[in-house]
């Protein structure tokens, strides 16, 4: 038999090896100068989760925003034409100012003024004038009508004290063109 003598190890580890490969059994090495060297080697920070948090906090609010603005969008595409609402809205102050007017609440020079008002919001126009409307061209007799009555109006409003009144024929004439100038449901205008 081979006998064997143990070989001891030095007590200190040369700065260019460590001994961490250290055979199994073998006597525990002090390597403390070797890990106070290291002491001062500081590991890079964890990473954080706020970066992340921030980036899909701000592609949410990018597609809230978005899909915000395109339902804006689309809700204004298929809602009524301003159009449609001032005629409606015509023709309800138009049977308010019927009612004022069979109530004696508003003179007859006061009922004239809101009478044309109405007319010229309702029909989308910048001024009345003697010349019919192209959306109530639709015969020949309108435009005789529409001519009467502004004269009609034009009298009562500018004479101190109107010698005639408003016939209750003149809100279902009113009436009749708001309707006239309402687009229809294919966008066109009822002729």
């Amino acid at each position: 038999m081979i006998e064997t003598t143990p070989v001891s190890l030095p007590t200190s580890t040369p700065a260019s090896m460590p001994a961490s490969g250290a055979e199994p059994g073998a006597t525990p090495i002090n390597n403390a100068a070797f890990y106070d060297r290291l002491a001062d080697v500081q590991l890079p920070v964890e990473p954080s989760l706020w970066p992340g948090l921030a980036t899909v906090a701000a592609i949410t609010v990018v597609v809230i925003v978005m899909t915000y603005l395109g339902y804006r969008r689309y809700s204004r595409a298929t809602s009524p034409t301003p159009e449609t609402n001032t005629t409606h809205q015509a023709l309800k102050r138009l049977n308010t100012i019927e009612q004022a007017w069979l109530a004696n609440e508003i003179d007859t020079r006061e009922t004239v003024y809101r009478l044309t008002t109405v007319l010229r919001l309702g029909l989308g126009l910048s001024q009345l004038t003697t010349r019919c409307p192209e959306q109530l061209r639709g015969d020949q007799g309108q435009q005789t009508q529409w001519q009467q009555t502004l004269a009609h109006f034009e009298q009562l409003r500018y004479q101190p004290q109107p010698t005639h009144q408003i016939e209750r024929e003149t809100f279902a004439k009113l009436r009749q063109w708001l309707t006239m100038s309402r687009p229809g449901p294919s966008g066109e205008r009822d002729v």
